[in-house]
C-alpha cells in the first residue's frame, strides 16, 4: 500500500517507452496495433495498459483504470502524504529498535509516540485506500494480476500491524507500569529492589524488609502497622538505618528469614512486559516484510 506512486512512475514509463514484442502478440494471437497507438509498436493504448497491468493474460483481467476518479494533482497530493506518513510509521520502528530500544516503554507506553503512530498507520491506511481505488478498476486486479497478489500481501502486513498496535495500546499499555508491582516471591527466592518494594504491608500485602542481604518478614508486628515502622516504610532496605536504631540485631534475629536480597539484580519481567517484547520485534520484522514486498513489486515483477 506504500508504493502506489510508483505505481504512476511504471504507468508512465509503459505510455512513453515502450516498444512492441513479438512474444506478446502470439500469446494475446492480437496485431501490434492492438496494445500499441502506432501498427509497430510506440505508446500503449488502455488495451495495452491493461494486458500490462494484468500480468499480460488476454484478454486483460482487471487491471489498471487509465483515467481513475480522483484528478491527477489530488493523487499526487494522496500520494506524497502517504509515503510521508509510512516514513513516519517505519522510521519510528526503527529508531526505536535501533537507538532506544524496546525498554524505553517496557514501563508505560508514551503518550507523544502513541499518538504520532496511530496518526501515521490511519494516514497510511486511508490515503492507500484512496490510491487504490483510483488505480484499480476491479477487485479481480486483487487476484488475477501479480500486482494485485502483491497488494493483497501488503495489505495482510498492515493488518496484522494494526491490530497488534491496537493490541498493545488497549490492553498492554495499561498494564506496563505496575506489571512488576505484584507481591509476588520470586522463584529463585533473590529478592531485588522492585520486587521487595511491592511487599510495602498496605492494603493487606505482607510487610517485607531487608537487612544485610537478607527478607525478613515483619508482618503483623505491632510496631510495622500497616507497614510503617517511625519514618521508614516496608519494602526497603533497611541495612543504613539500623545502626542509627535504639536497638540492634536482637530484633531481626527473631524474625522470619524468607528469602536473600540483591540491590544490584534486575526485577523479572512481568507478562504484559514480556507480549510487549514480542509484539515489538514482530512489528519490525514486519516492517521488513513490508519493505522487501515494495521491493518486489517494483523490481521483481
Amino acid at each position: 500500500m506504500r508504493i502506489h506512486l510508483a505505481l504512476l512512475v511504471m504507468l508512465v514509463f509503459m505510455g512513453g517507452s515502450a516498444h512492441a514484442t513479438p512474444g506478446f502478440s502470439e500469446r494475446s494471437g492480437q496485431g501490434c496495433g492492438t496494445c500499441h497507438l502506432e501498427p509497430m509498436g510506440g505508446k500503449l493504448s488502455d488495451t495495452g495498459l491493461e494486458f500490462a497491468a494484468s500480468g499480460y493474460v488476454w484478454p486483460p483481467k482487471g487491471g489498471f483504470r487509465v483515467i481513475g476518479p480522483i484528478k491527477k494533482r489530488v493523487r499526487f497530493l494522496i500520494g506524497l502524504i502517504h509515503i510521508l506518513a509510512a516514513f513516519i510509521w517505519f522510521g519510528t520502528i526503527l529508531y526505536v529498535h535501533l537507538m532506544l530500544k524496546p525498554a524505553y516503554a517496557e514501563k508505560g507506553l508514551p503518550k507523544g509516540e502513541v499518538r504520532l503512530g496511530l496518526a501515521s498507520m490511519l494516514l497510511v491506511g486511508v490515503t492507500g485506500l484512496l490510491l487504490t481505488v483510483s488505480r484499480v478498476k476491479g477487485l479481480d486486479v486483487l487476484y488475477m494480476s501479480p500486482w494485485g497478489r502483491v497488494l493483497l500481501v501488503k495489505v495482510f502486513i498492515y493488518l496484522v500491524m494494526i491490530s497488534s498496535a491496537a493490541f498493545v495500546v488497549l490492553f498492554i499499555g495499561p498494564r506496563l507500569k505496575g506489571g512488576t508491582r505484584r507481591a509476588e516471591f520470586p522463584e529463585n527466592g533473590v529478592f531485588d529492589p522492585l520486587t521487595l518494594a511491592a511487599f510495602d504491608g498496605a492494603e493487606g500485602r505482607r510487610a517485607l524488609i531487608a537487612h544485610e542481604g537478607k527478607v525478613y518478614d515483619v508482618t503483623g508486628l505491632g510496631l510495622w502497622s500497616d507497614g510503617r515502622h517511625m519514618k521508614h516504610r516496608a519494602g526497603g532496605d533497611m541495612t543504613e538505618f539500623l545502626p542509627k536504631a535504639p536497638h540492634g540485631m536482637e530484633k531481626l534475629d527473631a524474625l522470619e528469614v524468607v528469602g536473600a536480597y540483591d540491590s544490584s539484580a534486575a526485577p523479572p519481567r512481568s507478562l504484559p512486559q514480556r507480549a510487549f517484547y514480542v509484539i515489538a520485534y514482530m512489528n519490525l520484522a514486519l516492517v521488513f516484510c513490508a519493505i522487501t514486498t515494495i521491493a518486489y513489486w517494483r523490481w521483481g515483477i
